[in-house]
């Protein structure tokens, strides 16, 4: 049973003094030798024996002797234990450990004294684990791997979740002893990794060692997974149940190396002999190199010659001066020291040279914002403003309504000699009301897990201001990642030419761009070589995009680190600064930053408008600094990298309907547009609700109101377990739509021979959502194997393993599936080497019609796709998979994965077994965020582009998609590597979505859905119902207003909550009365002297139509007047002169069935017949 940790917490001090005492170093009084909490101390010097004995005296229970598995005699060197290394199932040596070693602990720290072969830093490998004999749901344990984009880390998986916590470099040396430290601090939630009692990596950390169940099989040097044993060799091994203090794991640090002291000491000697020093002469500052902080120096005259290198000549006219330099390297307490001579001339520079050369350092952005400061004077100077004329100042603050290009001229006055030297400086300032300011940083890496391991977090980053704090952008995802280190050959990538970057600086470019210094590291942020001499440039026109120009050699060996620049507008120069490794702030110049002839001289120095941000509440912000910019470019790096949301949803002009009209939902609109806060807009289609439709009563007038939902469903997360490099295809099926659905078996991520063996799944479906898991669990739907291991090629082959990346695509008119099978290889056993890229089409029957694609036996045999001239595609390896079809302007195209990059060839869908073209590499894996593979291309046109998504960094949980962008519809030969643009940063990747982690987000395809919507199905790896192989996702895509695609948009931001529901009106008017087609008119005459009045009323309409006539002088009636008839009437007044007067005339007749009258009021003036 576990022991009680508070009795195992009670610590014998003789045993630890014993225990000390036996590594051969003086140890330190027993109560300064960490004891509370110390669970476990094993000694590995001894010489004989498989069982090695915990030093650790606990009160009456104890906890047992560690166990060598596999010992060989040979193995013990009588200070420590050689580790063989191996394949995890080979006769190699390892150590148990007691079982349950922190079954209650919520806080531990592990220290093991160790020695790592290159080997084991070049790979995946356990040091030591807490857990048990399987990988799937906990361990704890830690791991000196610094490749494949790893770093030394400490890490805890619980409940399935593996969460870790890396340093930022390698930071250790094959076959050199290290101490390693791992803690886990449960109370504040975090954990730590010391190397050498130096901590190099601290972050959060969920989960406690107690969280680890089952602690059966605890070991040093044995992984859960199949990694191999660990190569080596361990002298020391403690294990404590809760988190040692920095200064109790320096003690510990101390105290293993005892056994090493003459290694140490060698090496501390070979640190010495590496320095590039020896006696020189000089007046100016000496570049001191300290091995990174492992040397020092001391100067038998500070005062001539400072400790750091710099430099106080003496006067013109002295003697020189002779002084002694001594280094001294200590490596874990272990010294070597070497002295030079260093004779100091007399100094040759004038009081002008000398206040020139200061008031260099001070320096005017090329552009500020109103409320700036003015920068500070240099040191030993003084600064003043004597010319203002655009009146940009107030005192030493920038002062602007309105952006305004400005000149300001200073006075540098040396405060030592009185001597002036005149700068003047053209300047932008930018009106409060049109500045903000962007961040540039990287992070401190932590975990794949929360989408910073290394390859992310050393990368630049940005983020806006807000307030008084910052937004980051790219959800604090890396935005400009470095190139390798050279072109990435032909036989593939190499990782020994990944780059990642730190201390990214941000600045202005004369001509209004943007440059950017920062220290290129290698992949996983150890030191590349060129750390010593160089720094990496890049030049941006909106932060957006990146061109990065190289490496500039600065010609210094003593360390550049945090580099930076400014343009100095007065010297028409830029002055690129950096830190030495000793510490001192070194500045040279250049004209132009890409020409090194161009390069001033190497001086001492800071530049004070060159400012640093130390400090910034960003998650895992590790430095950076903010760059002053205009409010248009920030908005355009927010719709590039900021969130988009909707905003509006269209509102609909009512809907006008007669009474008696019918009224279907087909006569209302079928899509709503959407607005987007960055300018973008996008539609969704309407289901309008039946019941309010069915209340809208045509035959009586009023105004009604419909409602309707937009049609936006959320597919399940995951959509289909353990399927990955997903395909969903929308398919006219002989007259009908159908949804077809393809996979790659990852049961657990075992792909190439799974559990149950090799087979090609696929769905079929009317909706698209009946393509899920959940439509199979419920019935609606089953999958259905179109292949397995052991059926045949159309070659005869026997198909063993992999089917990896299956799709579907129409190609010449059939439906076709390309996908890779796997036969055996050498070993019996499936081989993804032996994979080749195949085709398979479904049959048609003698009229054309496809027949059914579910049935395994209407579909083709596979066969293989080849050069034109039939031979293999990749000669070199053999393998060639992820293929994809594409046409463009009348011609079609194979774009596929071999040899680590996408490759791209015309093929004609005739002969789809065939290229018709050579095979072109399209793209290589460049970066760290794609690193070593690219793969699963995927063509959608839209607008002119044709949009390629692929995917990159190996498969797992930092798997990212990648994009390339050419002329659509052009005729170009998309062929050609130059016609197409790739961004350089992932367009997706692994990130919170809906709230919920998706890691591992790639291998996706363009698709669409019921209501022509865009879709992107991919998969993402979980740990879904215990399993942890890739699954299938499915989301919709939106455009951004800068053109590129949006593939994380989450469901609140697709449709905000208040626009889901849409109404519209329907008006319903009364229908038109019948009308009668009648007119009359009315005139008078004069006859005989008299007046009469005349009357005509004539009939227009197609019935007949009654009419009577009234006025004053008689009336008349007519029964019926015919269609198309007129009729006249006179009325005589007998009076010469009548005043005005009105006939009435009334016509009536049944109109469509309906009783209708119309009237007339005719009028006539006064009227006079002869003289009066």
């Amino acid at each position: 049973m576990p022991t009680p940790p508070r009795a195992r917490s009670v610590v014998v001090a003789a045993a630890v003094a014993a225990l000390i005492a036996g590594l051969g170093v003086t140890a330190p009084a027993a109560a300064d030798i960490p004891s509370d909490g110390l669970v476990a101390s094993y000694d590995f010097g001894q010489s004989t024996g498989a069982s090695v004995p915990n030093a650790v005296v606990d009160a009456g229970v104890g906890v047992g002797a560690a166990t060598v598995r596999n010992l060989q005699p040979s193995d013990w060197t009588g200070s420590s234990l050689t580790l063989r290394g191996g394949a995890k199932t080979s006769s190699g040596n390892w150590v148990e450990l007691p079982d349950d070693l922190l079954a209650d602990a919520t806080s531990a720290t592990v220290v093991a004294e160790v020695r790592a072969s290159q080997a084991m830093l070049g790979g995946f490998h356990f040091l030591w684990n807490i857990g048990n004999e399987s990988a799937a749901t906990e361990y704890f344990f830690a791991s000196l791997n610094c490749g494949s984009g790893r770093s030394p880390l400490v890490g805890l998986k619980t409940a399935g979740v593996e969460r870790l916590v890396s340093s930022g470099s390698c930071g250790v040396a094959a076959d050199e002893w290290v101490n390693v430290a791992s803690v886990i601090d449960g109370d504040a939630g975090r954990a730590a990794l010391y190397l050498d009692g130096i901590r190099v990596a601290e972050g959060a950390m969920a989960g406690t060692p107690a969280d680890v169940a089952d602690q059966s099989l605890n070991t040093i040097g044995r992984a859960p997974w199949p990694d191999p044993l660990f190569q080596g060799a361990i002298s020391s091994f403690h294990v404590y149940e809760r988190a040692l203090e920095a200064s109790e794991i320096a003690e510990l640090s101390l105290a293993d190396a005892g056994p090493h002291v003459d290694h140490l000491r060698a090496r501390a000697q070979q640190l010495l002999d590496g320095l590039p020093v020896s006696d020189l002469t000089t007046s100016t500052d000496i570049d001191l190199p300290t091995a990174s902080g492992r040397v020092t120096w001391v100067s038998s005259a500070p005062e001539v010659v400072a400790p750091d290198g710099a430099v106080t000549a003496p006067l013109i006219g002295a003697e020189p001066v002779e002084v002694i330099l001594t280094a001294t390297a200590t490596v874990r307490g272990q010294e070597a020291t070497t002295s030079i001579t260093v004779t100091v001339e007399p100094s040759t520079e004038t009081a002008q040279e000398r206040v020139d050369r200061l008031a260099g350092l001070f320096v005017i952005p090329a552009q500020v914002a109103a409320g700036d400061t003015l920068p500070a004077a240099p040191p030993g100077m003084t600064v003043d403003v004597v010319d203002d004329p655009d009146a940009v100042l107030e005192g030493d603050v920038f002062a602007a309504d309105e952006t305004t290009d400005a000149a300001v001229e200073v006075r540098v006055t040396d405060s030592a000699t009185g001597a002036i030297s005149e700068r003047r400086f053209a300047v932008r300032v930018l009106a409060a009301s049109e500045a903000t300011r962007v961040l540039a940083y990287h992070r401190t890496p932590t975990s794949a897990a929360v989408a910073n391991n290394a390859d992310v977090a050393l990368s630049m980053h940005l983020a806006l201001a807000d307030g008084d704090g910052w937004t980051p952008l790219n959800e604090n995802y890396g935005i400009f990642f470095p190139r390798t280190s050279a072109e990435i050959p032909a036989a593939g990538p190499r990782d020994a030419l990944i780059r990642s970057l730190r201390d990214p600086h941000v600045f202005h470019l004369a001509d209004g761009g943007f440059g950017v210094v920062a220290t290129r590291t290698a992949r996983g942020g150890a030191d590349d070589g060129t750390r010593a001499s160089s720094v990496l440039f890049a030049r941006s026109d909106d932060l957006r995009t990146y061109d990065e120009v190289g490496m500039i050699d600065l010609g210094v060996t003593g360390g550049v680190n945090r580099p930076a620049a400014v343009f100095d507008s007065a010297s028409d120069r830029y002055l690129l600064t950096w830190t030495s490794d000793a510490g001192v702030s070194v500045y040279t110049s250049f004209a132009d930053l890409t020409d090194p002839q161009s390069q001033g001289e190497v001086r001492r120095g800071a530049v004070s408008a060159i400012t640093v941000e130390d400090d910034a509440d960003v998650e895992d912000y590790a430095v950076g600094n903010a760059v002053v910019v205009d409010r248009a470019l920030a908005r355009a790096l927010e719709v590039r990298f900021g969130r988009v949301s909707n905003t509006t949803v269209q509102a609909f002009d009512p809907v006008e309907l007669v009474a008696g009209d019918a009224l279907e939902a087909a006569a209302l609109p079928a899509r709503a547009e959407l607005a987007y806060t960055d300018g973008s807009t996008a539609s969704r289609s309407i289901a309008w609700d039946a019941a309010s439709l069915a209340a809208v009563d045509t035959d009586v007038p009023g105004t009604y109101t419909v409602s309707g939902e937009l049609e936006v469903p959320q597919y399940a997360t995951p959509f289909a377990d353990e399927r990955a490099d997903p395909s969903i295809f929308r398919y006219d099926l002989n007259g009908e739509q159908k949804f077809l659905m393809i996979a790659t078996e990852d049961l657990y991520g075992a792909n190439i021979d799974p559990q149950g063996g090799a087979h090609m799944p696929i769905r079929i479906a009317d909706r698209i959502e009946d393509l899920s898991d959940e439509a199979l669990r419920a019935g609606r739907n089953v999958e259905v194997d179109l292949l397995r291991r052991g059926d045949t090629d159309a070659e005869g082959r026997v198909m063993t393993g992999c089917f990896w990346a299956p799709e579907y695509h129409v190609i010449g008119g059939r439906l076709s599936i390309l996908f890779m099978p796997c036969y055996d290889g050498s070993n019996g056993r499936p081989d993804m080497f032996t994979g080749r890229a195949s085709i398979m089409q479904l049959q048609q029957d003698a009229q054309g019609n496809d027949l059914d694609p579910a049935v395994p036996g209407n579909w083709s045999k596979p066969r293989e796709v080849r050069t034109a001239e039939g031979t293999i595609l990749n000669p070199i390896q053999g393998i060639s998979l992820d293929m994809t079809f594409f046409e463009d302007s009348g011609t079609s195209y194979y774009a596929w994965q071999m040899l680590g990059s996408l490759f791209i060839a015309e093929m004609d869908p005739t002969d789809p077994t065939r290229l018709t073209s050579p095979a072109v590499r399209l793209t290589p894996p460049e970066y760290a965020w794609d690193n070593l593979i690219a793969e699963g291309p995927n063509v959608h046109a839209q607008d002119g582009t044709l949009f390629m998504i692929y995917s990159g960094s190996l498969v797992g949980d930092s798997y990212t998609t990648g994009l390339l962008t050419a002329p659509a519809g052009a005729g170009a030969d998309l062929t050609d590597p130059s016609l197409w643009t790739k961004l350089g940063h992932p367009v997706q990747k692994s990130g919170l979505f809906n709230g919920e982690w998706q890691l591992g987000t790639g291998h996706g395809m363009w698709s669409r859905d019921e209501n022509d919507n865009l879709l992107y199905v991919f998969h993402a790896r979980t740990d879904n119902n215990g399993l942890s192989g890739r699954d299938t996702f499915v989301r919709r895509v939106h455009f951004a207003a800068d053109g590129l695609p949006i593939f994380d948009m989450e469901a609140d931001e697709e449709v905000a909550p208040a626009n889901r529901e849409v109404q519209i009106e329907i008006v319903v008017r009364p229908a038109a009365e019948p009308e009668l087609e009648v007119t009359a008119a009315l005139s008078t005459r004069c006859l005989a002297g008299t007046v009469l009045q005349g009357v005509t009323v004539a009939n227009d309409d197609d019935v007949p139509a009654a009419v009577t006539i009234r006025g004053p002088y008689g009336s008349k009636t007519i029964a019926a007047l015919a269609p198309g008839k007129k009729a006249s009437y006179s009325f005589t007044t007998r009076q010469s002169a009548v005043p005005a007067a009105v006939v009435t005339v009334t016509a009536s007749a049944t109109v469509e069935g309906v009783p209708t009258t119309v009237g007339f009021d005719l009028a006539h003036p006064a009227t006079l017949c002869g003289a009066r």
